[in-house]
């Protein structure tokens, strides 16, 4: 077995003086080496900070990522919002009324079809338009009828108004009674007009009032439910055309005539309806772009109902009358102002007061000559 001692441990005496002597200097290059080593290698509390601050940023990033990945996620499934039946329902609102029922058959329509809102509406409108046509011919029918009975019906009814004024109640009786078998051998009956606005006012106050509660609410898909520049259905138009072409489309059917019947409406009726249709806008441009869907299509449908009903073909197979031009009423004479009535009151009761005075004057003379006669006699 050797005997010899590893190398490494013994330490020369020559070693170990000259350490000691160079001690100092061995110090000042040690710390100079700390120094520059502190320099190059951060500190642990340098490495800790730095590693938390990457944490912290890698974790901020991530978690930003995860909120917008989550935000996409619900604005997703907001979009898809009232794409199943009920969904309004729990909304709250569908109701057991006129309303809830047109917001139940727009979110039929809607889901059955998959059509856009905008164009939801307009199907909407076109079908329950569509199935109030029989409705409308059996009204055409009868406001075409009263029309060609009309001057036996003025005449009717100025021989009434005569008949009360002196109330003579057989009369009376006697022309109401004619009054009616007119309407019996003609088919025709004034009542029957109201039939039009009991209709269609229900009909278009639901609308409105569906559409506003649906856009205010809103219905998610109302906001890209739109066309064109109005792709948001819950706000107004900012370019204002929508409110225009509806007040336009107002105008338009009012110059076409009457949806009940396509008989010209009297001037002032004309005139009071045309500042109504150019005071429209101003009321209604805050309305919802969805109500004005509404509108729009309604307003075309009228009209086209209108043209449709005027062509001669049409009126013969619904059995419509032609309309009878009549002649037109004598115009009557210019009423006269306020001085021209006092001046003829007071030369009325000038010439009024003239034949008093004239009659009593030949009653004096008529009394004086009795009495001369009568004196005469008496001489005799």
């Amino acid at each position: 077995m050797s005997t010899e001692t590893p190398k490494a441990a013994f330490i020369d005496p020559t070693t170990i003086a000259a350490a000691a002597s160079s001690t100092d200097d061995t110090k000042e290059e040690a710390v100079a080496a700390a120094s520059t080593a502190d320099s190059v290698f951060p500190s642990a509390a340098e490495v800790i900070e730095n590693v938390t601050e990457e944490v912290v940023a890698t974790t901020t990033a991530t978690t930003t990522s995860a909120i917008s990945e989550v935000a996409a996620q619900n604005a997703e499934s907001i979009t898809q919002v009232a794409m199943k039946y009920g969904d309004l329902k729990a909304m709250g609102l569908v109701n057991f009324t006129p309303v809830g029922a047109l917001e139940t058959v727009l979110e039929a329509v809607h889901i059955s079809t998959g059509l856009p809102w905008w164009a939801t509406i307009a199907a909407t409108t076109v079908m329950i338009r569509t199935a109030l046509v029989p409705f409308i011919v059996k009204l055409q029918g009868n406001t075409a009828r009263l029309h060609n009975v009309k001057p036996q019906l003025e005449r009717l009814t100025e021989n009434m108004k005569l008949a009360k004024e002196t109330n003579d109640t057989a009369a009376l009786a006697r022309f109401s009674a004619q009054t009616q078998e007119l309407f019996a051998k003609n088919d025709c009956n004034p009542l029957k007009s109201l039939m039009l606005p009991l209709l269609q006012a229900p009909v278009m106050i639901s609308f409105y009032l569906a559409l506003r509660d649906m856009a205010n609410l809103p219905v998610p898909q109302f906001r890209e439910g739109g066309i064109g520049w109005f792709t948001d259905l819950t706000v107004a138009d900012p370019t204002y055309v929508l409110p225009v072409v509806s007040s336009l489309g107002f105008l338009a059917i009012m110059e076409l005539g009457s949806e009940a019947g396509g008989v010209a409406q009297p001037k002032a009726m004309k005139n009071v309806m045309r500042v109504m249709a150019v005071a429209m806008v101003p009321l209604t441009m805050n309305f919802p772009s969805a109500i004005f869907v509404y509108w729009l299509t309604s307003n075309m449908f009228t009209a086209g109902q209108i043209t449709f009903f005027k062509l001669p073909a049409v009126r013969k197979f619904f059995n419509i009358p032609q309309l009878i031009n009549h002649p037109k009423p004598k115009v009557a004479a210019k009423q006269p102002g306020f001085m021209e009535s006092f001046k003829a009151s007071y030369e009325g009761g000038l010439a009024a007061k003239q034949k008093e005075l004239a009659i009593a004057k030949d009653r004096e003379n008529k009394a004086a000559a009795q009495k001369l006669r009568r004196q005469n006699r008496k001489r005799i």
